[in-house]
């Protein structure tokens, strides 16, 4: 499946939600995430690390509502999105990103088939 094959199929699943459009995005799935990934590894092997997310408590000054009713400044602990920079071992990156590129190809065979099928099953779509 081409590049611009796939972009079609994500903007139909944008603007629709027919049966036809379920269909397809649920035919298509697997391989926007690999493709999400792909795009992930490369940034981290053109950057040379990796980037680590982790959610982490923060606490938060607001203004709460006691069981009275009455206002009151209190400290809240809310999730954090944390980033930091992870070293990698780059040479394992390229054999996982040529590992996901022989993935993507089976899924887009798969999902092409999939989405004729998803044509075949709702004509008008």
């Amino acid at each position: 499946m081409t590049r611009p094959l796939l972009l079609l199929l994500a903007l139909a699943t944008l603007t629709a939600c027919s049966a036809r459009d379920l269909c397809v995005s649920r035919a298509t799935q697997d391989l926007r995430v690999m493709e999400g990934l792909i795009a992930e590894t490369r940034a981290t092997i053109a950057r040379g690390y990796a980037i680590e997310e982790r959610t982490v408590p923060a606490e938060e000054f607001r203004i709460c509502t006691d069981s009275e009713g009455d206002e009151r400044p209190c400290w809240v602990t809310v999730p954090r999105l944390e980033s930091k920079p992870v070293a990698v071992d780059l040479e394992a990156e390229r054999r996982k990103l040529a590992s996901m590129r022989a993935k993507r190809d089976a899924l887009a065979r798969e999902a092409e088939a999939a989405v004729q099928a998803c044509r075949a099953a709702y004509p008008e779509g």
